[in-house]
């Protein structure tokens, strides 16, 4: 785990405060300064100083949780009632000047806001790729053109992956539209949580509480069941871990997927239940307190005491300040310490099982870019760490090795290459 001790910064704020209803979701005009804001049953435009300028909304809307598809599309057994349309993901749209903001109503669709009014523009619903989840949890959103989706699925694995790319188009009723970024006869742009760990263990979830996008990297904020604790406990009681998950931006067949344990401690207490982060970069005095310069990104994660209680979790927390810098350098050298054979691979929810990391063999590759030595040859090349903390990347296929090119500029940073990679781990194992 990475800890940083920060200065307090004192300044002055101004508030808005919503008395009808509770925010789920904040994204901020990295133009104007606006801040819109994802509600219940509402979503809402405010000025660079809070004042509120515009509301749209969203619910409540007459549906049931069991209807699939929804009742907007088909007659349902089930009995409707009036629901509370929880706000899940919210995203600027830059290039097609509008707010994608998606609910928990109808299985998770998703509304266009204009940027000036909050006008609806479009609101796909006829498809089952519109269908991102309708868990009430918040989720977490990265990316442009791509759309990097992570959801809590509430169990309905056979309806929704748990992570997608997907695709963003100009017409918000083009049947493109949230479409999977790839997908043939055996790969996709998706992971989906295995039946198997469903059946092993009902609660488990994947809860994405934060999503960006860094260089060539997509990043997301995750508290998931840790099921070796949870399986341990004699009381039967609940853990949970946090978990900062990393993939290429440009990876259409999530060969890069890498998950990595984050936390703080402080004064000898752990914390370990992630509840908001935000990703910015560091002004010039906290850049040169953390020997960085003005352009890279800091990440600010508020945690919460422990490892239980994830729906009413403890008042303790702690606010902790990482540098992506440092966390890519430590998922590297996991991934290079699994090239030594050293650790097993721990992704039960995944795998239902650890696997040994294996010692592969090293080759050196001609190439005009400086290259790791770590490029790898054999069936399986992953990178994991012991019992109960866990990190997954694959990079090799049967008979040809992948090299790895790190960035001449940030020894922390690789190059992304997945169209190398012909062997899907995923798919293997499952």
């Amino acid at each position: 785990m990475l800890l940083y001790q920060s200065r307090l910064l004192l300044f002055t704020a101004s508030v808005y405060r919503a008395l009808d209803t509770s925010l789920t979701h904040l994204t901020v005009h990295r133009r104007t300064g606006e801040v819109f804001v994802g509600a219940v049953n509402r979503v809402l435009k405010l000025s660079a100083n809070l004042t509120e300028l515009r509301s749209h909304m969203t619910g409540p809307v007459e549906d049931n949780a069991k209807c699939y598809p929804p009742p907007s599309v088909r007659a349902c057994a089930h009995r409707l009632e009036s629901s509370d349309n929880v706000n899940k993901l919210l995203l600027v749209d830059y290039t097609g000047n509008r707010l994608v903001a998606c609910g928990s109503i109808w299985q998770g669709v998703c509304q266009f806001l204009r940027l000036e009014d909050l006008f609806k523009l479009g609101e796909p619903h006829h498809r089952k790729e519109h269908y991102l989840s309708g868990a009430r949890e918040a989720d977490g959103m990265a990316g442009g053109s791509r759309l990097f989706i992570g959801a809590a699925i509430d169990g309905k694995s056979e309806y929704f992956p748990t992570l997608s790319s997907r695709k963003l188009v100009p017409d918000e009723e083009s049947v493109n539209m949230f479409s999977l970024v790839y997908q043939d006869e055996f790969v996709s742009s998706q992971i989906k949580i295995p039946s198997d760990t469903l059946s092993l263990y009902p609660a488990f979830d994947i809860y994405y509480v934060y999503g960006f996008s860094s260089r060539t990297y997509v990043y997301f904020l995750t508290l998931q069941l840790d099921t070796q604790l949870t399986q341990m406990d004699a009381g039967g009681e609940k853990f949970f871990t946090s978990k900062i998950v990393r993939m290429c931006s440009n990876d259409t067949e999530f060969y890069s997927y890498v998950e990595f344990p984050l936390g703080c401690t402080k004064d000898g207490v752990e914390y370990r239940l992630v509840q908001a982060a935000y990703k910015q970069k560091p002004g010039r005095r906290l850049a040169q307190a953390l020997g960085l310069s003005e352009d890279d990104d800091v990440l600010f994660v508020v945690f919460s005491q422990g490892q239980k209680n994830r729906s009413n979790p403890p008042r303790e927390t702690v606010l902790c300040l990482f540098t992506l810098h440092d966390i890519n350098l430590a998922m590297r050298e996991r991934i290079r310490s699994c090239y030594r054979g050293e650790g097993r691979l721990s992704l039960p929810w995944l795998l239902n099982k650890e696997l040994p990391c294996i010692h592969t063999v090293s080759y050196t590759v001609e190439t005009q870019s400086p290259i790791d030595n770590s490029a790898k040859h054999g069936n399986i090349a992953t990178a994991a760490a012991s019992f109960r903390f866990s990190v997954f990347f694959t990079m090799t296929h049967d008979s040809a090795p992948f090299p790895i090119f790190p960035d001449k500029n940030d020894p922390a940073r690789v190059l992304c290459l997945p169209q190398l990679v012909y062997l899907h781990y995923f798919r293997r194992f499952q």
